[in-house]
């Protein structure tokens, strides 16, 4: 009999559309090993919670429920998004788990088998992850187009070099569970999000990576970034790019390749700033000690001196983040 090696974290909020292709997706796995289906769900108002019972009723050992309360005084889709996860993650008792959003699927039912094997073998021991390429659809045009960099060859990336040039989307990676207890769940509380759950993983080793495509990103367009305010998203990823240099300062010089586009268009954004609408991040940017994410929303209230340093570093980041990367 088989048991339980990895654990699948799904994360829904009103997603009845799409929650049966994503458990399906699971469920049809064809593995020597056990495999344990973790359910968050947001609040969900629709349909989501009944669709995702019926399938435990299908399978109770297999998959489990974990409801977050959604307060509506704590209406910030990411915020919310990221302690979902992470409440998640206290539930993980595999060797290996990995994310799944509620609007994507695997599509391929050997993927679960073929990652663990590779991370499973001796000459991979320094890898943490083991990811491969995803499809992106565009559900209102049908258009598919890969996530990663189609050029990109199969074997190991190091951090170094995967934070400075490539992306691999989260819901193909599978991580080692040791990594859990090690990471800073306080300080990302609020942006445990694509690529600083990526990020914080490296800082342990190596990525594996495959360029099939297993996986499918599904791009609804009522998603967290692509529904959102340009300007929000801009100081979310901001504080991100402060939260790497926190968790990991020798990788500064990669962090600016990976952000260098947030300072350029934050200052191409800088004078529509407005700090009364950003009340929630500037708390935030205050509370992790983001600084240069809070200067931005602070722009405004800045003194002449303070924002030409600003500028100045932003045209520095920019400038430095071209050259390095072509090192």
């Amino acid at each position: 009999m088989s048991t339980d090696k990895v654990s699948v974290l799904v994360t829904f909020y009103n997603q009845e559309e799409y929650a049966d292709k994503a458990i399906e997706s699971i469920v049809s796995q064809k593995t020597d090993f056990g495999v344990k289906i973790l359910v968050g769900d947001d609040g969900s108002t629709d349909n989501t919670c009944n669709i995702v019972n019926n399938w435990i009723a299908k399978y109770p050992d297999k998959i489990k429920l974990f409801s977050m309360n959604h307060d509506e005084d704590d209406c910030i889709p990411g915020f919310r998004a990221s302690r979902n996860r992470i409440n998640l993650l206290h539930h993980v008792d595999t060797e290996y788990f990995i994310f799944l959003d509620g609007d994507d699927y695997f599509d391929h039912e050997l993927k679960l088998q073929k990652q663990v094997e590779i991370l499973d073998a001796e000459d991979n021991k320094d890898c943490i992850a083991c990811g491969h390429n995803t499809t992106k659809l565009y559900i209102k045009s049908g258009k598919t187009e890969p996530a990663t960099d189609p050029n990109l060859k199969e074997g190991k990336i190091d951090p170094c070099k995967y934070w400075k040039k490539h992306y691999i989307h989260t819901d193909s990676l599978l991580f080692r569970s040791s990594i859990i207890s090690q990471l800073d769940l306080k300080l990302m509380e609020n942006s445990y999000n694509d690529n600083m759950i990526t990020f914080s993983a490296i800082q342990f080793g190596n990525i594996y990576y495959i360029p099939e495509p297993w996986a499918v990103y599904v791009q609804t367009n009522d998603g967290i970034w692509t529904k959102g305010n340009q300007l929000i998203n801009l100081i979310r990823n901001m504080i991100f790019y402060d939260q790497s240099c926190i968790i990991n300062p020798s990788m500064r010089k990669e962090s600016m390749c990976k952000f260098s586009y947030i300072w350029n268009e934050l200052y191409k954004m800088r004078n529509t700033i407005d700090p009364s609408k950003l009340e929630a991040y500037k708390i935030e940017a205050s509370d992790k000690n983001c600084k240069n994410a809070y200067k931005w929303i602070m722009y405004p209230t800045l003194s002449k001196m303070q924002k030409q340093s600003l500028c100045l570093k932003t045209f520095m980041i920019v400038w430095s983040s071209k050259i390095f990367r072509r090192i």
